[in-house]
């Protein structure tokens, strides 16, 4: 397979309506003509495939002159592209037998959906002299100490067994011209510039010593921090012939060995900081540990997890090792899900979970130990619990409660920072099951990084050994995209060549599919695990060898503007150095591992040391509705890092617009209530709102799907398939725009239900996502509990009028409203940014004088997501735009 298959790959990417193997496209004089496999996988047979030309793009020149640049992903090197994405202006394709040049146009829509006019835009065909085969510019390896690339002949060499301490060297195959491989120079020549390459000197292992040890100073004196190492005994590695009981994989885990100290430590201690790498056993076993030694008493011990997707696995996984189902001593609570009962001793909760918690109970008393995980991805929860805790353990020291211990547990070398934000705490490291691993750089700067990965991807399954991979992507997006281009190639490999499983992972996918995630591996498969950056600390995929860092993620930003107005995004942006360094030790938890960067060692080095804590990025509207709640005032409250002021001004004055603060920013009633329930403020607000107007039901059911974590319509890429959606989608439009169309999907989908007419294959008819439905169901059911605590009605109805659920909703967001201006666009009525309607939303084609949004979102332009019309005399209604009109 080798570069042929890349190659395929490649041409499939670019003319995507190839609908088999080998398929002979002809447009003008141009053929590709078939070639002969390669033998270089065990059992593999020779089969067909595409030549292999060389494709090069005016991006990659453009990358030339900023390799310091890691761009952003970039898709005008292909013709499947989004309409938003501009074409490529400049491609050269080279063949054994003909020579193309691409006509320097650009691609129009047309050339989208036909592939006869996309194909013929792109190049025209010329005879050439030159009869020579040049390979496609797959991603070429570099070894560590060569500054040459290693040749073989069509094999790689097979990495050593054992304990990984010998680095194994990487090779890569080397390119064929006329049938013979390149040797020398001209293969450096040829293959520099698409290389990857490993950095001289690479760290080398210090030898660990074994179990229990102080780490002390140069001087012989003790660390301030009073550090001691929990160290396991060499050579634990968790390999068996027969798979072993669950209470034999606990043994095997590194910080077993360490269980006793441990123990003694955090029973002398009120707080203790672990450091432990990813893999060491520490989220799983440290709960159990305590349990058993009886620290908690006859309280229960909560651990905080920063996702819902890893509380509940997590719950799941220690619930086997104790034997019990989930929800009895073992249970989770995340938000809109919980299994717990009052016999329930360890609950994983998500941090934003714990919080809530706060408002019921300030002092925690049912808890005995707080275990913090993940602390250093310092997200704002875990920040506010941190300074939380704090002055719990002050109070129920002061008084008569059972004093709380805190664990605070976190994989990267940000310990002391914890240690000395409580009080110089103690710090035990805890080592992790890490072999050695190969990290590779790319030579130059890739332009399109889900694109890179595919073809690494397909690279390592044709060249190297058995092993799972693990490719970190910034989103869902990315990750459905390169799910179905891998599972599309996939079928084009021989019958009888190691099968491929594709596994996605990310927040908001169901836990049945997550499960596939964690089950072990077929014989004669490799597993694919496409995940964001919830694998680098939160979970551990067994069987993983192989990692492929594309080297971006979406992190939260809040843009704070004056006049209270404030613009939440979710941006795709370059990793940290402490991120890249998770994400390539995940390959080395169970063997030597190798990690491919689709960034250049120079990009590497220009990242940030650590991400920006999100206390000092993020909105904080929803973290000071619930401090007000606990009596705090957030300018008084010692948190680990400051937040951004601003950021702090600007939702004072939203909650002040939401009716949750007075003038004086003290919290009022309507804030209180806000606070209890489990919602953003705004959604809050847009609830109590329809309370006063008598229609919870209506908003309730936008509440309910706004909530949810993926879009209820379904996007169609075909234009056959895009007619049959926008029709369906016309079946549930609301005059008044998309917050009531939404309700109109979510009512039929209920019906679907209850008259048992299959809900699956209507939702695969009408083009909406079943999953988000199901979730809207389940947050729905969660929210008329909490009304009725709250002494709210939650069957209350308008019937036909719309004017209600408008007016609810526009309490809530009143900060997203914006005014039709002369030039079509519209321009917000607080903070003056300018807004066009998103092209999704059934207000594209319409012209109305004022318009609610539920979110704004950045491409190149800002667009308005979730729109509704509304008149004009409702902004009036709102007690903000009262007292300005007065003025």
């Amino acid at each position: 397979m080798s570069k042929y298959c890349i190659a395929h790959l490649t041409i499939r990417r670019l003319i995507p309506w190839c609908t088999r193997p080998g398929q002979v496209l002809a447009n003008r004089n141009c053929v590709f003509r078939r070639q002969r496999w390669k033998r270089c996988m065990k059992g593999m047979t020779s089969r067909t495939a595409l030549s292999t030309p060389r494709w090069t793009t005016s991006l990659r020149q453009a990358a030339k002159t900023d390799s310091s640049h890691t761009p952003a992903r970039d898709l005008r090197g292909t013709a499947h592209v989004r309409a938003s994405r501009r074409p490529c202006d400049g491609l050269e394709c080279v063949d054994s037998r003909r020579k193309f040049h691409v006509r320097r146009r650009p691609l129009t829509r047309s050339c989208f959906l036909n592939p006869a006019l996309a194909f013929r835009a792109l190049c025209t065909s010329s005879r050439s002299a030159s009869a020579s085969r040049h390979d496609m510019p797959h991603i070429i390896f570099y070894d560590a100490k060569q500054t040459t690339p290693a040749r073989t002949n069509g094999a790689t060499t097979p990495p050593p067994s054992g304990s990984g301490k010998k680095k194994y060297k990487l090779k890569h195959l080397a390119p064929l011209v006329n049938g013979k491989p390149v040797n020398g120079k001209q293969h450096e020549h040829q293959h520099q510039k698409n290389g990857f390459k490993t950095p001289n000197g690479s760290p080398s292992k210090k030898r660990r010593r074994s179990l229990v040890e102080l780490d002390s100073d140069d001087d012989g004196e003790q660390s301030p921090a009073k550090r001691q190492r929990v160290r396991a005994p060499n050579g634990v590695n968790g390999h068996s012939a027969a798979a072993p009981s669950l209470l034999e994989q606990r043994k095997q885990l590194p910080i077993w060995s360490g269980k006793d100290a441990l123990v003694r430590e955090i029973q002398a201690n009120d707080t203790v900081v672990i450091l432990g790498e990813t893999g060491s056993g520490k989220t799983t076993q440290v709960p159990q540990f305590l349990l058993e030694a009886g620290l908690a008493g006859d309280t229960a011990i909560a651990v905080t997890q920063p996702r819902r997707v890893a509380a509940t696995s997590l719950a799941a996984r220690v619930a086997a090792e104790q034997h019990v189902e989930v929800g009895g001593r073992v249970g989770y609570a995340v938000r809109f899900d919980e299994k717990t009962s009052p016999a329930t001793r360890i609950k994983f909760v998500t941090d934003g979970m714990l919080v809530r918690e706060l408002l019921a109970d300030p002092l925690l008393s049912r808890y005995g130990v707080i275990v913090v995980d993940e602390a250093h991805e310092r997200t704002l929860r875990t920040d506010m619990l941190l300074a939380s805790l704090k002055d719990i353990q002050r109070a129920r020291r002061k008084g008569s409660a059972r004093p709380l211990k805190v664990v605070i547990m976190s994989a990267t070398l940000d310990a002391e920072k914890f240690s000395r934000y409580y009080d110089n705490a103690k710090i035990l490291y805890v080592k992790g099951r890490q072999h050695t691993v190969t990290i590779m750089y790319t030579k130059e700067p890739q332009v399109d990084y889900v694109d890179a990965a595919l073809r690494t991807f397909f690279q390592i399954h044709a060249e190297q050994p058995a092993g799972d991979v693990l490719i970190f992507l910034p989103g869902q997006e990315d990750i459905e995209s390169l799910e179905t281009a891998i599972k599309l190639h996939a079928k084009q490999l021989p019958a009888d060549a190691m099968q491929i499983s594709v596994c996605p992972m990310y927040a908001s996918l169901p836990p049945g599919q997550q499960a596939r995630v964690f089950a072990t591996t077929a014989p004669n498969t490799r597993k694919c695990v496409l995940a964001t950056n919830i694998a680098e600390t939160s979970i551990t995929i067994p069987g993983v060898r192989y990692v492929i860092d594309t080297g971006m993620c979406k992190e939260k930003a809040y843009i704070a503007r004056d006049r209270g107005s404030g613009i939440d995004t979710l941006l795709t942006k370059p990793i940290s150095k402490s991120s890249a360094m998770q994400r390539a030790g995940r390959a080395g938890r169970e063997d030597v591992g190798w990690c491919y960067r689709l960034y250049t060692e120079k990009n590497y080095l220009q990242l940030a040391d650590a991400t920006i804590p999100e206390i000092q990025r993020c909105s904080l509207t929803s973290g000071i509705l619930q401090l007000k709640a606990l009596g705090h005032d957030p300018e008084n409250v010692d948190f680990m890092d400051a937040p951004d002021p601003y950021a702090v001004g600007a939702s004072l004055m939203i909650l002040h617009g939401l009716g949750a603060l007075d003038k004086n920013a003290a919290i009022c009633e309507q804030g209180k209530l806000m606070a209890a329930f489990p919602l953003d403020p705004p959604l809050a607000a847009a609830v109590l709102r329809a309370r006063e107007l008598g229609c919870t039901r209506e908003v309730l059911d936008i509440v309910a799907v706004l909530s949810a974590s993926s879009n209820v319509f379904l996007d169609a890429s075909l234009p056959e398939a895009r007619q049959a959606a926008l029709e369906a989608r016309a079946k549930f439009r609301h005059p008044t725009g998309d917050h009531l169309t939404l309700r109109n999907v979510l009512v039929a989908y209920v019906q679907v239900c209850a008259d048992k007419m299959g809900p699956k294959q209507w939702c695969t008819q009408q083009w909406v996502n079943q999953r988000a439905l199901r979730e809207a169901v389940d947050i729905r059911k969660q929210l008329e509990a909490t009304c009725e605590k709250l002494g709210i009605d939650p069957r209350a109805t308008c019937g036909d009028d719309s004017d209600p659920a408008l007016k609810s909703i526009l309490r809530g967001s009143f900060q997203n409203t914006a005014l039709l201006q002369p030039d079509s666009t519209y321009k917000q009525t607080m903070g003056g940014q300018k807004v066009k309607i998103h092209p999704s939303s059934t207000m594209m084609d319409r012209k109305v004088p004022a318009i609610v949004y539920n979110e704004l979102v950045f491409t190149n332009q800002t667009y308005a997501r979730v729109v509704s019309s509304i008149p004009k005399s409702f902004l009036l209604e709102i007690p903000l735009f009262q007292s300005r009109s007065s003025s």
